[in-house]
């Protein structure tokens, strides 16, 4: 009887971590929508309760420097209640304790927008802290190391892999 409690012990202690990644990753995306939402459908008040604060977008203008605006500079710009002609996709999601990135693809009709989204879970509220983006050529694709990264096998004269450390524990404010 002790190993049927045990097992269920383990079965329950999976279960409740694998609800937690499936409410992380589902309060990422809610907050990537409400931007990607917000943005498209005119809803100010959705598109910047997305973000901190304080969060800050970045991309480099068309002299080659380094250009940014403040949310509220950004939803400025946005025609309440008037929907854009454009489509969004959360293209991925990376995260891992309280911190996640997001990429996500708009596209307009005569060019495409690349978001790199980093977002921290605030309290048990993802927000999205950075944006950093690029205007692309519609016919253009995101592009990724990661897949390429994970398929390559490593050569047979390469030495062994280390071993696995303890997961360390989350560290709020780490002093940087």
């Amino acid at each position: 009887m002790s190993t049927l409690k045990r097992y269920l012990s383990i079965l329950l202690c999976f279960s409740f971590m694998a609800s937690f990644a499936q409410n992380d990753e589902a309060g990422i995306r809610a907050a990537v929508n409400d931007f990607l939402d917000g943005g498209t459908n005119g809803n100010v008040s959705q598109f910047t309760g997305a973000f901190v604060n304080d969060a800050v977008q970045r991309s480099i203008g068309r002299n080659g420097n380094v250009i940014g605006m403040s949310v509220e500079s950004l939803a400025s710009k946005l025609k309440p209640g008037q929907t854009m002609d454009r489509q969004t996709e959360i293209v991925s999601i990376t995260y891992s304790g309280i911190a996640g990135v997001a990429v996500t693809e708009t596209i307009y009709p005569s060019s495409k927008i690349i978001d790199y989204l980093n977002l921290l879970k605030i309290g048990n509220e993802w927000k999205i802290v950075t944006r950093v983006y690029s205007r692309i050529e519609k016919d253009e694709n995101v592009l990724s190391s990661s897949s390429q990264m994970n398929s390559n096998p490593a050569p047979s004269n390469s030495p062994a892999p280390a071993p696995k450390k303890k997961k360390p524990e989350v560290v709020i404010d780490d002093g940087w």
